[in-house]
């Protein structure tokens, strides 16, 4: 971009945005612009058109008041439409074109605003946003798009009030397409306007086909042309006069709105040399230094660019516009360190494959367009250094001393060498014999020479490396200090350190502008004159490095350098808080430690003696310190300063400790049986041994010690209290009493409801199971009932049903009795009625001689229950003998070699008839 500055936005007053221009340096200065600059004095810009900041006021200010106006109206050229919501600014009549006060336009166009003293203004007129920006350009008073042409109002005591009516013009814009000579569309390039004597710039690129629209062209005169973008060097670049293309440097003049259609741009080729720098293994490299020198017909010498350093592109590309039939030679260096970090460095060379110049291949280009091409492999010269920034410091002046610093090269060690050398008019450097120590005091001799340092880094393995530092011509005017550049301030960590040089002579148009460094290290912490030492800087050397230009003169070069010791905090003496008795928490209050964050260590001591673990700000007191004075020492630490340590004075004698004893409050029902429990509450400091002894009407229960109390029968009727007695080694000894309960009502026993076991038949057992009754022991007693009807006498928790029962169901109630305690019976469901009962029924057996004569006799066996009435029948064989029904047998002729077996029936009430026969006898003989 060509002009003087460019156009950056701020929110203004809150309310909108505003185009703010930046002013550039003026050409004969060298100026290095910092982001805290720029906004510096942009911020206090906006303060003062917003009335906050005026500057320093007259001496008269007490008693005068400058009120001085500038108004006006705003309008478009071609329409005369007035113009709303435009910006119309006063900037001061410099090169910096600071805002100072403004306004925004009203919708019928008109403005006015105050400026705060009298003088002589640049006025900056411009849309804001919207379809006026798009259309009308800004401009500066009259009809200029820079402020280097602007013609300043004067605002004076004597005519306060200045009318200025701006009238804005309309971008122009141009619509066309870009081929190259083949017809084929470009469409690597942009196709820009900017104003002749700078401005806002505008740009577009064409699309697919070539064609493009560049529009907010600013109006008057502007360069309109189409560049290569490519990075390849493939085209001229071309202009547009206004009236057709043309490949020379060439402006436009461009009527207000003027809208061109139809404008094509045919480039030509570039006439280029185009050379590729490789390594060994023919991988590009980027960074590399080189030297296109072009052979001076009339000198008969081979000249180099005016311009450097130039290095290979990322794709270790050279491009280097060549003019028919001159001849090029092509050198390379790998001497560009900043910015190009690399592992290994390469030797340098000529094309092709030579090591100097005059022995280099000659290259020519013999027809326009030609693209010449060339390959350069370089061979491996050894690792690359890190070298430092060396900078020479004091005064080039006859007598007076130089001084390098090297900076800090790595990787560490590398040898660093000096040379100081001079040149004249331009001339090729020349060592001064015998200078080649870090200083330098320059003679007569120098007088009219500029003084250089080469300063040389050699390391085995590596690539050396060499720089020159130019530190001023001998005998020339130059800027001057009056004072010996110097650092102020404690170097030490949390402290700021202060350029001093006194005055300088002249006071520079810009800056001065300072680079401080940590052990060698560029710290964009500042780039002013006072530099604030952190934590980290400790132990560190610090430099500030001073340049001041101010051409013709030369430079005033300055630096010096401490090295940062470790800082002091600010450590106030501790105090203690809290109540100094056993189970309080004393707490350290450590002060103020700085400079902030500090990180703070505490350790508690018992009369001097650190108590182990006692490490945090609180501290609980504990038995062990009954007696003992307490302190607390405070230690600080914070990188970069010295550690501190501080102790508070002495408690006075830790005394007993109180037991935080809450009432106890007793939980459960008051009535026999009940298990009362005693909830003691939270007693402390934890942990508190806690006893327990419960009261029946004010008198203490016999063994009644623990947190949990049944209800006997002698508590009935009576009130109960628990009285809880805490103690803890450090304390006294405290006991609380409960409220006393209501009086102890009779207890309810637990009464299940009971079953019978056994078979509900004649002759069985049935047997009641009454359940669990509590509270144990409870006595038991039972009854038994045939149909609801009580069985005299069955009180057992066993029953034997009789005849009686066949046909009944039973039941039995259990009856619950116990001191203190409300009797309780419960009965069981019914059986199922009584059946029939089984007798017991042994095989019979016959004994007695088995002959005829003989008497057998029946052994029926035991028969029950008894009793059991029993009859017999004997057979012979399987028939009934007629009349044998007793329990004997005499056996009669009848009866020979026949078998004989016996029937017993058993009857009894109640119980089903049985009958049991015997095995038979052998044949009776």
């Amino acid at each position: 971009m060509t002009g003087d500055r460019s156009v950056r936005s701020v929110t203004f007053l809150g309310k909108r945005t505003l185009p703010m221009p930046l002013p550039r340096p003026a050409t004969h200065h060298p100026l290095r612009r910092t982001r805290q600059g720029v906004w510096a004095a942009l911020v206090t810009a906006v303060l003062v058109a917003a009335g906050l900041f005026a500057g320093a006021a007259p001496a008269s200010a007490a008693t005068y008041t400058f009120k001085g106006v500038v108004k006006g109206k705003l309008t478009a050229t071609a329409t005369a439409t007035a113009l709303g919501d435009v910006w119309v600014g006063a900037y001061t009549n410099d090169d910096r074109a600071s805002l100072v006060a403004g306004a925004w336009s009203s919708a019928d166009g008109s403005y006015s605003f105050s400026v705060p003293a009298a003088g002589s203004y640049k006025l900056w007129t411009t849309c804001s946003s919207g379809p006026c920006s798009a259309t009308y350009a800004g401009e500066w008073n009259v009809n200029q798009s820079s402020s280097y042409g602007s013609t300043p109002v004067a605002v004076t005591d004597a005519a306060p009030t200045t009318t200025y009516n701006p009238q804005l013009e309309a971008f122009g814009s141009m619509s066309g397409r870009v081929t190259n000579k083949a017809g084929q569309p470009v469409t690597a390039v942009s196709v820009s306007a900017s104003p002749n004597n700078g401005g806002q710039v505008s740009s577009t690129t064409p699309d697919a086909n070539g064609y493009f629209t560049l529009t907010k062209i600013p109006p008057n005169q502007a360069y309109i042309s189409v560049r290569d973008e490519s990075g390849q060097r493939l085209y001229l670049e071309q202009y547009w006069n206004g009236t057709g293309t043309v490949d020379t440097y060439s402006t436009a003049t461009v009527p207000p709105g003027v809208q061109w259609t139809n404008v094509n741009f045919v480039l030509k080729d570039e006439t280029i040399m185009e050379a590729t720098v490789v390594d060994p293994a023919g991988a590009p490299i980027a960074d590399v230094g080189y030297v296109p020198w072009v052979y001076n017909d009339a000198t008969g010498a081979w000249d180099g660019p005016q311009m450097g350093p130039l290095t290979s592109d990322a794709q270790g590309k050279i491009y280097w516009r060549m003019a028919v039939g001159k001849k090029y030679k092509l050198c390379v260096s790998d001497t560009v360190y900043e910015g190009a970090p690399r592992e290994k460095r390469y030797k340098a060379e000529c094309y092709d494959n030579t090591a100097t110049r005059d022995t280099a291949t000659v290259l020519t280009a013999t027809a326009a367009g030609q693209r010449v091409k060339l390959t350069m492999q370089l061979d491996v010269e050894g690792l690359s250094l890190a070298p430092g920034r060396p900078f020479v410091y004091g005064s080039a002046q006859a007598g007076q001393k130089l001084t390098v610093d090297p900076g800090v090269w790595g990787p560490a060690p590398v040898t660093v060498a000096y040379q100081w050398q001079r040149s004249k008019d331009g001339t090729v450097l020349q060592d001064i014999a015998g200078a080649t120590t870090t200083a330098y005091v320059p003679t007569a001799a120098d007088a009219g020479y500029d003084i250089w340092a080469k300063v040389t880094g050699t390391k085995a393995g590596y690539a050396t490396y060499t720089t020159s530092v130019h530190g001023g011509k001998s005998g020339a005017e130059a800027v001057t200090a009056s004072k010996a550049f110097t650092l102020l301030g404690t170097p030490s960590a949390g402290n700021t350190l202060t350029v001093d040089h006194g005055t300088l002579n002249p006071a520079p148009d810009f800056g001065p502008y300072y680079d401080w460094f940590v052990d060698g290290v560029q710290d964009y912490r500042s780039n002013g004159p006072t530099f604030l030492l952190q934590a980290s800087d400790a132990g560190k050397k610090v430099t500030a490095r001073l340049s001041v230009h101010d051409w013709p003169l030369q430079p005033y070069y300055g630096q010096a350098t401490v090295t940062v010791s470790a800082g002091t905090l600010t450590a106030p003496v501790p105090t203690i808080s809290g109540t100094v008795k056993v189970g309080s928490v004393l707490t350290a209050a450590p002060g103020v430690w700085g400079p902030a964050p500090v990180t703070l260590a505490y350790q508690w001591f018992r009369s001097g003696v650190a108590v182990t673990g006692a490490t945090s700000a609180t501290y609980s007191l504990v038995a062990a310190d009954l007696g003992k004075t307490m302190t607390v020492q405070v230690t600080g630490s914070k990188t970069g300063f010295t550690t501190a340590v501080k102790t508070s004075a002495a408690t006075a004698a830790v005394a007993v400790g109180t037991l935080s004893a809450p009432v106890p409050t007793v939980s459960g029902t008051a009535k026999v049986g009940a298990v009362l429990t005693a909830v003691p509450g939270a007693w402390g400091p934890a942990p508190v041994t806690l006893a327990y002894q419960w009261f029946r009407s004010g008198v203490a229960v016999t063994g009644a010690t623990s947190a949990t109390y049944s209800l006997v029968a002698a508590d009935l009727g009576k009130a109960m209290t628990v009285q809880v007695t805490g103690s803890k080694a450090g304390f006294t000894t405290a006991a609380k009493t409960s409220a006393a309960t209501a009086a102890v009502a009779v207890g309810t026993l637990s009464a299940p409801v009971p079953t019978i076991s056994g078979t509900a038949k004649v002759g069985s057992v049935l047997t009641a199971v009454p359940g669990a009754w509590g509270p144990a022991p409870v006595t038991l007693a039972y009854q038994w009932f045939r149909s609801g009807v009580a069985v005299t006498g069955a009180t057992s928790a066993t029953y034997s049903l009789v005849a009686a029962d066949l046909g009944k169901a039973m039941t039995v109630q259990v009856t619950g009795s116990k001191t203190g305690f409300t009797t309780a019976a419960k009965t069981s469901a019914a059986t199922a009625a009584v059946a029939v009962g089984t007798l017991t029924a042994p095989v019979p057996t016959i004994s007695g001689t088995q002959t005829v004569g003989s008497t057998l006799t029946a052994t029926p066996g035991t028969w029950g229950p008894a009793t059991v009435a029993l009859t017999y029948q004997w057979f012979r064989g399987s028939t009934a003998i007629s009349g044998a029904t007793a329990q004997t047998y005499k056996l009669v002729a009848a009866d020979k070699g026949t078998a004989i077996k016996v029937r017993v029936t058993g009857t009894k009430t109640a119980y089903a008839t049985l009958a049991r026969y015997s095995a038979a006898t052998a044949l009776i003989s």
